[in-house]
């Protein structure tokens, strides 16, 4: 397993898996293959102030996400087999989906990786009304930026902020990119 790390950590399986939904009480379908990959986001910016665990599988050579879900206090993580987890979807807990791996010892240091993470409560998004953190630090002030015009003149750039047909032949990309306008003739 492989372990990146700074605001968001992310563990890498070393084997693929598949990805199978339950259909009835016995039977999955297969969804996806790929590789999977857990990714504990601490929560330390604007952009994702809640921590969590996330689950994805991403596609083997592209590394695209297939699927991702986020591993909750619902979720029920869980081994099935030595090398078939299940948990429950956090959007709909009554659903549930099954991950196979290709290599038992893959699925074990999953499952460790996993257990690790879900066991404290403040690296999991708690699926609970009214739970709210408290903003340890005062947002900082603004920096004030200075005017395009103080930077753009010891460069002689020139800040474009619309263009109009007149100026296709000043841009060479809209010559390239833009059709000539059709002329019609009056009936």
């Amino acid at each position: 397993m492989h372990v990146w790390q700074d605001i968001t950590t992310v563990y890498v399986s070393t084997s693929l898996a598949n990805l199978y939904e339950s259909v009835g009480k016995e039977d999955w379908r297969l969804v996806y293959t790929g590789i999977p990959v857990l990714l504990h986001d601490k929560g330390c910016t604007r952009s994702r102030c809640t921590p969590r665990v996330s689950f994805v599988l991403a596609e083997r050579g592209t590394c695209f996400a297939l699927w991702k879900d986020t591993i909750d206090n619902l979720s029920d993580y869980k081994v099935a087999a030595a090398a078939f987890h299940t948990m429950c979807l956090s959007a709909d807990h009554r659903k549930v989906i099954g991950f196979s791996f290709d290599s038992n010892q893959a699925a074990r240091e999953m499952w460790v990786r996993v257990e690790e993470l879900i066991s404290n409560p403040e690296n999991i998004a708690l699926s609970a009304p009214g739970r709210k953190r408290k903003s340890k630090k005062k947002p900082a002030k603004p920096i004030v930026l200075p005017p395009k015009s103080q930077i753009s003149q010891p460069c002689q750039f020139h800040h474009v902020t619309s263009v109009t047909t007149g100026d296709t032949q000043r841009y060479f990309s809209l010559q390239a990119f833009v059709a000539p306008p059709v002329k019609h003739r009056a009936p």
